[in-house]
């Protein structure tokens, strides 16, 4: 029973996670490889911001969240949409957002030093037993954030204006420019929310491991796996997804040792791969690839 509540707990990190790459999959068709350092760069901008004891940390958190969103909306800008122009099998904005992830790297690891830095802000201390497992109140915390924030996402794209734009643009970006949609600025907006959300997760993740400039790449592996499996364009899939590969993992480490638990996961998105490629969830899609 512990393994299978922890697993659902950790699954929910992953999820939260993993919608940042289903929300830009969804709107744009594309994944943003620098994600991980995006989860640094919230942890960082939050610990910048610290130290104003005028600021409460709610206040703090937004402030990290809406440093990456703006990033965010600036990397589609720049790096991802000038690499879109050839079509579906366009590729080179692939390449592009694996070269932010080392440059936002190279920087945060020049500015702020490789090691660990202790965090604070957003951390609750203390544990609770669940089903006679203790829990850290600071894991439950993100593992529930993760289904408000999906629960959230669900609203807003189907009973929101702006929800029915993000999806007119996905299906059929050519008409939605006809008829005075912009799929430039929908991308722009959904990238600066999906940035958001990864600096959400780096914030609270920091407050139990420490923020540090590799931080966001310890997840990164974990939270694709889990979008591939929950569906690269469904919502809901991630926390689907998080919660098969927080169990296995965890079941796995538990019964056959910890070297065991990653390579139970990733088999788990082999399988899915082989059996439904579109994931669980998630109905079958053309790729940008």
């Amino acid at each position: 029973m512990d393994a299978l509540v922890l697993g659902l707990v950790l699954g929910g990190l992953y999820a939260l996670l993993a919608q940042s790459f289903v929300l830009t999959f969804i709107t744009t068709k594309t994944l943003n490889f620098a994600v991980g350092e995006f989860v640094a760069l919230g942890a960082f901008i939050v610990l910048v911001v610290a130290g104003w004891s005028w600021l409460p940390d709610v206040a703090k958190v937004a402030v990290g969240v809406l440093v990456a969103a703006v990033v965010g909306a600036a990397a589609y800008r720049f790096l991802v949409l000038p690499f879109m122009t050839e079509g579906e099998h366009d590729v080179r904005w692939l390449l592009s957002t694996v070269a932010l992830s080392f440059v936002m790297l190279n920087l945060i690891t020049n500015v702020e030093g490789p090691s660990p830095q202790r965090s604070e802000t957003a951390r609750l201390t203390g544990s609770i037993d669940v089903l006679g497992a203790g829990v850290s109140k600071q894991q439950l915390l993100i593992a529930g954030l993760a289904v408000v924030v999906t629960v959230l996402l669900v609203v807003a794209s189907k009973k929101t204006p702006a929800g029915l734009v993000m999806r007119a643009t996905s299906q059929d970006p050519e008409t939605t420019s006809l008829m005075g949609v912009s799929p430039r600025l929908v991308g722009m907006v959904t990238y600066a929310v999906a940035m958001g959300i990864a600096a959400l997760t780096g914030t609270l993740y920091a407050a139990t491991v420490g923020a540090s400039p590799v931080m966001g790449g310890q997840l990164l592996v974990a939270s694709i796996a889990v979008a591939v499996v929950g569906g690269l364009s469904s919502l809901w899939g991630p926390l689907l997804g998080g919660a098969l590969y927080g169990v296995l993992s965890e079941v796995a480490s538990y019964e056959f040792g910890a070297i065991w638990g990653e390579t139970a996961g990733l088999l788990l998105v082999i399988a899915v791969l082989v059996w439904r490629p579109q994931g669980l969830l998630a109905r079958r899609t053309e790729v940008k690839l």
